[in-house]
């Protein structure tokens, strides 16, 4: 099974930042990222594939380039 996600940043704060996020048929759901602990929670609560996959490369992401990224894609 293949699974493409796209995200969005919506919002940043100096404490977290925010994410559209969601599979190819729209990016309908949303996740937050505390900047200092760096752990980040569906707003939805559903703690699935599709989040996991966009929270990692998000994650990654900014630890390889240091800001937040604008968007992007996870692809498996």
């Amino acid at each position: 099974m293949a699974i493409l996600v796209d995200f969005q940043k919506v919002r940043e704060d100096n404490r977290e930042v925010e994410y559209r996020f969601g599979l190819v048929t729209g990016m309908d759901r949303r996740l937050v990222i505390q900047k200092e602990s760096q752990e980040g929670a569906p707003l939805d609560g559903a703690r699935d594939p599709a989040f996991a996959g966009a929270y990692v490369k998000i994650l990654r992401s900014y630890r390889s380039l240091g800001t937040w990224p604008e968007r992007g894609a996870y692809a498996a």
